[in-house]
Protein backbone atom coordinates (compact mmCIF):
# COMPACT_ATOMS: atom_id res chain seq x y z
CA UNK A 1 0.00 0.00 0.00
CA UNK A 2 1.44 3.15 -0.65
CA UNK A 3 2.03 5.87 1.91
CA UNK A 4 -0.93 8.13 0.44
CA UNK A 5 -3.28 5.46 0.44
CA UNK A 6 -2.32 4.60 3.73
CA UNK A 7 -2.78 7.84 5.16
CA UNK A 8 -5.82 8.35 3.04
CA UNK A 9 -7.33 4.89 4.96
CA UNK A 10 -6.38 5.88 8.52
CA UNK A 11 -6.96 8.94 8.41
CA UNK A 12 -10.13 9.88 10.56
CA UNK A 13 -10.84 12.43 12.90
CA UNK A 14 -13.57 12.29 16.02
CA UNK A 15 -14.40 15.37 15.05
CA UNK A 16 -17.98 14.34 13.36
CA UNK A 17 -18.66 12.21 16.63
CA UNK A 18 -17.72 15.02 18.81
CA UNK A 19 -20.26 17.56 16.68
CA UNK A 20 -22.93 14.77 16.57
CA UNK A 21 -22.08 14.33 20.68
CA UNK A 22 -22.82 17.75 21.23
CA UNK A 23 -25.94 17.89 19.37
CA UNK A 24 -27.21 15.03 20.95
CA UNK A 25 -26.66 16.67 24.02
CA UNK A 26 -28.02 19.48 23.51
CA UNK A 27 -31.31 18.59 22.16
CA UNK A 28 -31.72 15.65 24.73
CA UNK A 29 -30.64 17.48 28.38
CA UNK A 30 -33.08 18.78 30.58
CA UNK A 31 -32.56 20.44 33.88
CA UNK A 32 -32.62 18.84 37.53
CA UNK A 33 -33.36 20.54 40.71
CA UNK A 34 -31.35 20.58 43.63
CA UNK A 35 -28.69 22.49 45.17
CA UNK A 36 -26.80 19.83 46.04
CA UNK A 37 -26.67 17.94 42.67
CA UNK A 38 -24.85 19.45 39.67
CA UNK A 39 -27.43 20.68 36.68
CA UNK A 40 -27.43 18.48 33.67
CA UNK A 41 -26.19 21.52 32.20
CA UNK A 42 -22.85 21.51 33.85
CA UNK A 43 -22.78 18.04 33.11
CA UNK A 44 -23.73 18.20 29.23
CA UNK A 45 -20.67 21.20 29.49
CA UNK A 46 -18.17 18.83 30.96
CA UNK A 47 -18.81 15.63 28.74
CA UNK A 48 -18.62 18.17 25.81
CA UNK A 49 -15.14 19.93 27.27
CA UNK A 50 -13.82 16.03 28.00
CA UNK A 51 -14.80 15.50 24.29
CA UNK A 52 -13.04 18.46 22.87
CA UNK A 53 -10.05 17.98 24.54
CA UNK A 54 -10.01 14.42 23.62
CA UNK A 55 -10.28 15.77 19.76
CA UNK A 56 -7.26 18.17 20.06
CA UNK A 57 -5.17 15.43 22.00
CA UNK A 58 -5.86 12.90 19.10
CA UNK A 59 -5.04 15.46 16.38
CA UNK A 60 -1.35 15.60 17.94
CA UNK A 61 -1.21 12.06 18.07
CA UNK A 62 -0.91 12.05 21.88
CA UNK A 63 -3.39 9.00 21.96
CA UNK A 64 -3.31 8.45 25.61
CA UNK A 65 -3.93 11.27 26.82
CA UNK A 66 -7.20 11.54 23.99
CA UNK A 67 -8.32 7.67 25.25
CA UNK A 68 -7.92 10.01 28.98
CA UNK A 69 -10.10 12.47 27.89
CA UNK A 70 -12.50 10.18 26.18
CA UNK A 71 -12.90 7.74 29.24
CA UNK A 72 -13.65 11.12 31.38
CA UNK A 73 -16.62 11.66 28.80
CA UNK A 74 -18.01 8.04 28.75
CA UNK A 75 -18.23 7.80 32.73
CA UNK A 76 -20.40 11.03 32.51
CA UNK A 77 -22.50 9.88 29.91
CA UNK A 78 -22.91 6.06 32.03
CA UNK A 79 -23.62 7.59 35.39
CA UNK A 80 -26.37 9.61 33.63
CA UNK A 81 -27.86 6.78 31.32
CA UNK A 82 -27.43 8.81 28.17
CA UNK A 83 -27.06 6.05 26.09
CA UNK A 84 -26.37 7.67 22.50
CA UNK A 85 -23.53 10.06 23.82
CA UNK A 86 -22.23 6.48 25.64
CA UNK A 87 -22.68 4.79 22.57
CA UNK A 88 -20.67 7.83 20.30
CA UNK A 89 -17.75 7.89 23.21
CA UNK A 90 -17.23 4.13 22.86
CA UNK A 91 -16.89 4.83 18.92
CA UNK A 92 -14.54 7.66 19.57
CA UNK A 93 -12.36 5.22 21.92
CA UNK A 94 -12.56 2.69 19.33
CA UNK A 95 -11.08 5.33 16.88
CA UNK A 96 -8.00 5.43 19.85
CA UNK A 97 -7.79 2.21 20.07
CA UNK A 98 -7.36 1.57 16.32
CA UNK A 99 -4.97 4.49 15.93
CA UNK A 100 -2.95 2.33 18.41
CA UNK A 101 -3.24 -0.66 16.77
CA UNK A 102 -5.28 -2.42 19.22
CA UNK A 103 -7.56 -4.03 16.61
CA UNK A 104 -9.38 -6.30 18.64
CA UNK A 105 -9.95 -4.21 21.79
CA UNK A 106 -11.23 -1.61 18.93
CA UNK A 107 -14.35 -4.12 17.57
CA UNK A 108 -15.08 -5.58 21.15
CA UNK A 109 -15.71 -1.67 21.76
CA UNK A 110 -17.81 -1.22 18.26
CA UNK A 111 -19.87 -4.34 19.46
CA UNK A 112 -20.42 -2.94 22.84
CA UNK A 113 -22.12 -0.20 20.56
CA UNK A 114 -24.84 -2.32 19.23
CA UNK A 115 -25.64 -4.01 22.40
CA UNK A 116 -27.08 -0.55 23.58
CA UNK A 117 -30.61 -0.08 23.19
CA UNK A 118 -32.39 2.93 22.01
CA UNK A 119 -29.91 4.89 19.82
CA UNK A 120 -30.19 6.17 16.53
CA UNK A 121 -29.54 4.08 13.34
CA UNK A 122 -27.29 7.06 12.35
CA UNK A 123 -25.02 6.55 15.43
CA UNK A 124 -25.36 2.04 14.33
CA UNK A 125 -24.43 3.44 11.38
CA UNK A 126 -21.23 5.38 11.90
CA UNK A 127 -20.82 2.39 14.26
CA UNK A 128 -21.06 -0.22 11.33
CA UNK A 129 -18.86 2.15 9.39
CA UNK A 130 -15.98 1.44 11.76
CA UNK A 131 -16.46 -2.07 11.93
CA UNK A 132 -15.69 -1.92 8.26
CA UNK A 133 -12.75 0.69 9.07
CA UNK A 134 -11.39 -1.62 11.31
CA UNK A 135 -11.78 -5.00 8.86
CA UNK A 136 -9.95 -2.81 6.07
CA UNK A 137 -6.98 -2.29 8.54
CA UNK A 138 -6.94 -6.04 8.77
CA UNK A 139 -7.47 -6.72 5.00
CA UNK A 140 -10.45 -8.52 5.51
CA UNK A 141 -12.12 -7.19 2.06
CA UNK A 142 -15.14 -9.14 2.38
CA UNK A 143 -16.08 -8.34 5.49
CA UNK A 144 -15.48 -4.47 4.97
CA UNK A 145 -17.67 -4.54 2.45
CA UNK A 146 -20.56 -6.47 4.14
CA UNK A 147 -20.23 -3.52 6.79
CA UNK A 148 -20.28 -1.29 4.93
CA UNK A 149 -23.30 -2.06 3.54
CA UNK A 150 -24.73 -2.51 6.22
CA UNK A 151 -23.65 0.91 7.32
CA UNK A 152 -25.72 1.90 4.28
CA UNK A 153 -28.95 0.36 4.91
CA UNK A 154 -28.65 2.08 8.65
CA UNK A 155 -28.57 5.06 7.38
CA UNK A 156 -27.23 6.99 4.20
CA UNK A 157 -28.09 10.74 5.04
CA UNK A 158 -25.47 13.50 3.55
CA UNK A 159 -23.28 10.57 5.06
CA UNK A 160 -23.91 8.10 2.16
CA UNK A 161 -20.47 9.54 0.34
CA UNK A 162 -18.64 8.42 2.86
CA UNK A 163 -19.26 4.85 3.14
CA UNK A 164 -18.76 5.02 -1.28
CA UNK A 165 -15.49 5.91 -0.79
CA UNK A 166 -14.27 3.59 1.55
CA UNK A 167 -16.33 0.88 -1.08
CA UNK A 168 -13.61 2.35 -3.50
CA UNK A 169 -10.78 2.00 -1.65
CA UNK A 170 -11.32 -1.55 -0.56
CA UNK A 171 -12.17 -2.46 -4.31
CA UNK A 172 -9.01 -0.69 -5.54
CA UNK A 173 -6.83 -3.00 -2.69
CA UNK A 174 -8.18 -5.87 -3.97
CA UNK A 175 -6.99 -4.82 -7.51
CA UNK A 176 -10.18 -3.95 -9.04
CA UNK A 177 -9.42 -0.27 -10.66
CA UNK A 178 -13.09 -0.42 -12.73
CA UNK A 179 -15.05 -1.19 -9.44
CA UNK A 180 -12.72 1.06 -8.08
CA UNK A 181 -13.26 4.05 -10.35
CA UNK A 182 -16.96 3.82 -10.64
CA UNK A 183 -17.62 3.87 -6.61
CA UNK A 184 -15.73 6.54 -6.53
CA UNK A 185 -17.30 8.54 -9.22
CA UNK A 186 -20.73 7.84 -6.95
CA UNK A 187 -18.93 8.97 -3.98
CA UNK A 188 -17.85 12.24 -5.54
CA UNK A 189 -21.55 12.83 -7.37
CA UNK A 190 -23.33 12.12 -3.64
CA UNK A 191 -20.70 13.79 -2.11
CA UNK A 192 -21.30 16.95 -4.57
CA UNK A 193 -25.03 16.28 -4.34
CA UNK A 194 -24.92 16.53 -0.22
CA UNK A 195 -22.36 19.48 -0.49
CA UNK A 196 -19.99 17.19 2.11
CA UNK A 197 -17.07 19.47 0.23
CA UNK A 198 -14.85 17.28 2.79
CA UNK A 199 -15.57 14.33 1.42
CA UNK A 200 -15.51 15.17 -2.14
CA UNK A 201 -11.97 16.22 -1.85
CA UNK A 202 -11.20 12.68 -0.39
CA UNK A 203 -13.02 11.39 -3.36
CA UNK A 204 -10.98 13.40 -5.32
CA UNK A 205 -7.85 12.26 -3.89
CA UNK A 206 -9.03 8.77 -4.16
CA UNK A 207 -9.93 8.64 -8.18
CA UNK A 208 -6.01 10.88 -8.14
CA UNK A 209 -4.63 7.12 -7.00
CA UNK A 210 -6.77 4.85 -9.21
CA UNK A 211 -5.29 6.75 -11.80
CA UNK A 212 -1.49 6.95 -10.77
CA UNK A 213 -2.06 3.24 -10.52
CA UNK A 214 -3.05 3.15 -14.03
CA UNK A 215 -0.49 5.22 -14.90
CA UNK A 216 -2.35 8.46 -16.17
CA UNK A 217 -0.13 11.20 -14.81
CA UNK A 218 -2.00 14.03 -16.31
CA UNK A 219 -5.46 12.78 -14.78
CA UNK A 220 -4.18 11.96 -11.52
CA UNK A 221 -2.64 15.56 -10.56
CA UNK A 222 -5.51 17.51 -11.91
CA UNK A 223 -7.35 15.06 -9.28
CA UNK A 224 -4.84 16.27 -6.90
CA UNK A 225 -4.82 19.76 -7.80
CA UNK A 226 -8.78 19.97 -7.60
CA UNK A 227 -8.61 18.07 -3.86
CA UNK A 228 -5.98 20.43 -2.78
CA UNK A 229 -8.22 23.42 -3.64
CA UNK A 230 -10.87 21.83 -1.10
CA UNK A 231 -8.44 21.16 1.64
CA UNK A 232 -7.28 25.18 0.98
CA UNK A 233 -10.81 26.08 1.32
CA UNK A 234 -11.55 24.22 4.63
CA UNK A 235 -8.31 25.04 6.40
CA UNK A 236 -6.87 21.45 7.59
CA UNK A 237 -3.98 21.43 7.25
CA UNK A 238 -3.12 17.82 7.49
CA UNK A 239 -4.90 17.14 4.43
CA UNK A 240 -3.55 19.68 2.84
CA UNK A 241 -0.03 18.06 3.45
CA UNK A 242 -1.62 14.51 2.65
CA UNK A 243 -2.36 15.35 -0.98
CA UNK A 244 0.66 17.46 -1.65
CA UNK A 245 2.77 14.30 -0.37
CA UNK A 246 -0.08 12.56 -2.91
CA UNK A 247 1.53 14.61 -5.81
CA UNK A 248 5.07 14.40 -4.39
CA UNK A 249 5.00 10.42 -4.74
CA UNK A 250 3.22 11.24 -8.18
CA UNK A 251 5.87 13.20 -9.61
CA UNK A 252 8.08 10.71 -7.87
CA UNK A 253 6.97 7.73 -9.79
CA UNK A 254 7.26 9.44 -13.18
CA UNK A 255 10.87 11.43 -12.57
CA UNK A 256 9.68 14.92 -12.21
CA UNK A 257 12.54 14.43 -9.20
CA UNK A 258 12.41 18.51 -9.00
CA UNK A 259 8.86 18.80 -8.61
CA UNK A 260 8.83 15.82 -5.66
CA UNK A 261 11.18 18.09 -3.99
CA UNK A 262 8.60 20.67 -4.26
CA UNK A 263 5.63 19.28 -3.29
CA UNK A 264 7.18 17.24 -0.80
CA UNK A 265 9.42 20.82 0.64
CA UNK A 266 5.84 22.54 0.68
CA UNK A 267 3.87 19.62 2.80
CA UNK A 268 6.70 19.87 5.49
CA UNK A 269 5.89 23.63 5.90
CA UNK A 270 2.79 22.81 6.08
CA UNK A 271 2.91 20.25 8.45
CA UNK A 272 5.30 21.90 10.42
CA UNK A 273 3.34 25.54 11.14
CA UNK A 274 -0.05 22.97 11.85
CA UNK A 275 1.66 21.22 14.83
CA UNK A 276 1.12 17.90 12.74
CA UNK A 277 4.43 16.20 13.80
CA UNK A 278 3.61 12.95 11.97
CA UNK A 279 2.78 14.60 8.39
CA UNK A 280 6.39 16.44 8.79
CA UNK A 281 8.35 12.94 9.58
CA UNK A 282 6.37 11.57 6.46
CA UNK A 283 7.25 14.63 3.86
CA UNK A 284 10.75 14.33 5.34
CA UNK A 285 11.50 10.90 4.81
CA UNK A 286 10.00 11.25 0.97
CA UNK A 287 12.26 14.51 0.63
CA UNK A 288 15.30 12.79 1.69
CA UNK A 289 14.42 9.38 -0.65
CA UNK A 290 14.28 11.83 -3.69
CA UNK A 291 17.60 13.80 -2.73
CA UNK A 292 18.80 10.31 -2.65
CA UNK A 293 17.47 9.42 -5.41
CA UNK A 294 18.68 12.31 -7.27
CA UNK A 295 22.56 11.91 -5.84
CA UNK A 296 22.16 14.72 -3.42
CA UNK A 297 23.70 13.51 -0.50
CA UNK A 298 24.57 16.45 1.48
CA UNK A 299 20.57 17.51 1.28
CA UNK A 300 19.73 14.48 2.15
CA UNK A 301 21.48 14.27 5.35
CA UNK A 302 20.56 17.95 6.05
CA UNK A 303 16.99 16.75 5.69
CA UNK A 304 17.12 14.20 8.04
CA UNK A 305 19.14 15.51 10.83
CA UNK A 306 15.42 17.76 11.19
CA UNK A 307 13.71 14.02 10.96
CA UNK A 308 16.01 13.47 14.08
CA UNK A 309 14.59 16.44 16.04
CA UNK A 310 10.80 16.25 14.94
CA UNK A 311 11.20 12.34 16.24
CA UNK A 312 12.18 13.95 19.66
CA UNK A 313 9.17 16.34 19.72
CA UNK A 314 6.93 13.06 19.18
CA UNK A 315 4.78 11.91 21.57
CA UNK A 316 5.77 8.15 22.37
CA UNK A 317 2.20 6.92 21.92
CA UNK A 318 2.28 8.35 18.16
CA UNK A 319 5.68 6.43 17.55
CA UNK A 320 4.08 3.33 17.99
CA UNK A 321 1.69 3.18 15.30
Amino acid sequence: MSKTRQQNTEHRTQTLFVCILCSVFCALFIGCGGPAVPTLSSIRTKAIEYNQNGMEAAEKGDYEKALGYYMEALKINQSIEHSEGTAINLINIAVIYQKKNNISKAHELIDMVFSIPDISDNIKSEAAFEKARLYLKEKDFSKTKEWINRSLSLNKGIREGSRWNLMGRTVLMEGKYDEAIAAANFALKLNRENKQRIEEANSLRLMAEINAQKGYYGESREFYMNALEIDKESGDGKKISMTLRGLGELALKHGHLQDAVNFYMRAYNVSSHADDIEGALKAIESLADVYKKSGDEKNAEEILKKKTDLERQRPAEAGKK
